[in-house]
């Protein structure tokens, strides 16, 4: 029995070093030459590391737009000193009046959180002026650089015959966007870009033989091409003979006979781009960056860190203190204690509970919860020897029951909050408060009642 009682402590104590372990060193996994801890960094709010802002607001500039005679658009290009006159001019505005709605900025911005999530950017946050259109976009870490130029494109794929510079396809004929690659026995590479056709699409694809050869003065006919734009930026020109429907699938070998991996890889990461923005949707509004800053730490660094160690003192002060009255049961109750900081810390990098100025006053509740928990714990089983340790469990939990009550108020008041701060506040407070709870059941009242009966 006693060796039975002595396997079971000892299983207790490797359980403990073990969540300490990972609470406060991690788990490291080796990957490609180097260890990396599979554990997530801890959160810094904004008040301690600063942010910087991106502010969006939408297009109001005008673009000036040729027409010939027939009141067809032409290409500024087309048109020189010499040819001016053939041509009619017409400022028009970027975003008509007509779209610049509360419903649009909406739409606008589920868009921009999906090209968000694409380019990987997840620790921000996104507030709309819904009377102006105005978003301001705040990034508590570095943020990829292709947010700048990715983020505020309209998302408008079209294929453009070259000679005639008719539309011929555009987003409203294509359900979906894909790009693919293949590779030859000859060793070379192809990269495709796959469009899923509606019906209206399928048959302005079937209309192409209008625009697909042209016959010049001596009766030679010739392959005509088409260019594949967004936002009106030429990606690639293909000779219409590069295409090929099956079904209701049109695929488009936008590059062939490619020799170098760098080379496919580049056109291939267009593609994908490209598919990816085109499948996430057309914004109806367009947006410019108008403003970008860094915004200063409003908390102190530095403060934070000290109050932290100050913490880390007194919790040092608690351990002696339980250590030098309750003895044996003072170690194991600091045991306890420690296991359930380093589960706490394992909760917090893995919910990403934003740490700040508001949490580290969280902590101090649960430290106070905690502490008070375990002193009439150790005071009860010091000064009630006859009874058991489910009597003694149940009396110094419904004596500490003012400081449940109160860190369990501060959760229902701090959690709902809008503030990430705040709400992080209230998230560490409700995990803290299980963690304080069931870890003093599970693990410290465990450890002392093998104790007690050894």
């Amino acid at each position: 029995m006693k060796a039975k009682k002595s396997l079971k402590f000892t299983l207790m104590l490797l359980i403990c070093i073990t969540i300490i372990l990972i609470g406060f060193v991690g788990i490291y996994t080796k990957q490609t030459n180097q260890y990396i801890n599979k554990l997530p960094e801890y959160q810094l709010a904004t008040d301690l590391k600063g942010a910087t802002t991106l502010e969006l607001t939408p297009d109001d500039s005008t673009k000036t737009k040729y027409y010939d005679k027939e009141g067809k658009e032409v290409e500024a290009s087309e048109v020189t000193e010499e040819n001016e006159k053939n041509y009619t001019t017409k400022e028009e505005e970027v975003n008509r009046e007509e779209v610049l709605t509360k419903e649009n900025y909406e739409k606008v911005v589920k868009i921009f959180k999906e090209r968000l999530k694409f380019l990987q950017a997840n620790q921000y946050s996104m507030d709309l002026d819904k009377s102006t259109g105005t978003i301001i976009l705040t990034f508590e870490d570095d943020y990829p650089e292709d947010i700048e130029s990715i983020l505020p494109m309209q998302g408008k794929l079209e294929l453009v015959d070259s000679n005639t510079k008719d539309v011929i396809l555009d987003n409203t004929a294509i359900k979906n966007v894909s790009a693919t690659y293949a590779t030859t026995e000859e060793g070379t590479y192809s990269v495709f870009i796959n469009l899923k056709l509606t019906n209206e699409g399928i048959e302005k694809v079937n209309a192409f033989d209008t625009y697909k050869t042209k016959t010049d003065d001596n009766g030679e006919v010739t392959t005509n091409q088409f260019k594949i734009e967004f936002d009106g930026e030429e990606i690639e020109e293909v000779s219409y003979d590069e295409i090929v429907l099956t079904g209701s699938t049109l695929r488009i070998t936008s590059a062939s006979n490619i020799t170098s991996t760098t080379s496919v890889n580049s056109k291939l990461n267009t593609a994908t781009v490209v598919s990816t923005l085109a499948n996430i949707g057309e914004a109806p509004v367009v947006y410019t960056i108008s403003a970008e800053e860094y915004v200063e730490a409003t908390g102190n660094y530095n403060v934070f860190i000290a109050l932290c160690i100050i913490a880390a003192v007194i919790l040092v002060g608690i351990t002696i203190y339980l250590i030098v009255k309750y003895k044996v049961d003072g170690v194991l109750a600091t045991i306890g204690t420690i296991t359930n900081i380093a589960l706490l810390s394992i909760i917090i990098r893995l919910t990403k509970i934003t740490l700040s100025m508001n949490t580290f006053a969280a902590f101090v509740a649960l430290l106070i919860m905690n502490t008070t928990l375990i002193l009439r714990l150790l005071n009860n089983r010091k000064e009630n020897k006859d009874k058991t340790m489910g009597e003694i469990l149940k009396m110094s939990y419904f004596e500490s029951i003012d400081v449940i009550f109160v860190t369990l108020l501060l959760f229902a008041v701090f959690s709902f909050r809008g503030m990430a701060v705040i709400s992080s506040m209230g998230l560490l407070l409700f995990w803290g408060w299980l963690v304080v709870l069931l870890g003093n059941l599970i693990i410290t009242n465990t450890l002392l009642e093998i104790k007690n009966n050894r």
